[in-house]
């Protein structure tokens, strides 16, 4: 074996690491990313029940995802997605992921970002699985079968 080929094999194997860590990093969009920093303020000063899992669960999301500030590939979830779920094995549910709530009356099939499904949801990929935390405490399953991003 030539001495170089032994440092060039270590070399293929340190990206194909970086490769991968990398791509297991959740990323954002910069502007859905400061939006969710905007959401654990006004959720820490509302205190509203269930305040610190929510709190919770929006300081998870912005530590453990990357802000871009270039379109995201199209199975992340993301503001303004249309996203088909199941919690718990259930049945499959459609919902849009939104920051605010519609002025006009929310819908139902809406998802607000600044509630613990959306917090969960918003930076999954589809066919991811992760853990979801329930206003009574318990957790549950979460399962993004598809996304559609924003047009």
């Amino acid at each position: 074996m030539a001495p170089g080929s032994k440092l060039q094999t270590v070399n293929i194997r340190s990206l194909a690491t970086q490769k991968l860590r990398s791509r297991d990093q959740q990323v954002l969009p910069e502007e859905d990313h400061q939006l969710l920093q905007g959401h654990l303020e006004a959720c820490e000063r509302s205190r509203a029940p269930s305040w610190t899992l929510l709190a919770y669960a929006l300081q998870s999301k912005i530590f453990n995802t990357k802000p871009v500030p270039v379109p995201v590939e199209h199975d992340i979830v993301i503001g303004g997605s249309l996203i088909t779920y199941a919690v718990d094995g259930g049945a499959l549910k459609t919902g849009l992921l939104v920051h605010q709530e519609d002025r006009g009356g929310s819908s139902s099939e809406n998802i607000l970002v600044a509630s613990l499904l959306g917090a969960t949801l918003i930076g999954m990929r589809s066919g991811q699985r992760a853990p979801l935390l329930c206003d009574d405490g318990t957790v549950k399953s979460l399962f993004v079968l598809d996304t559609i991003p924003p047009a």
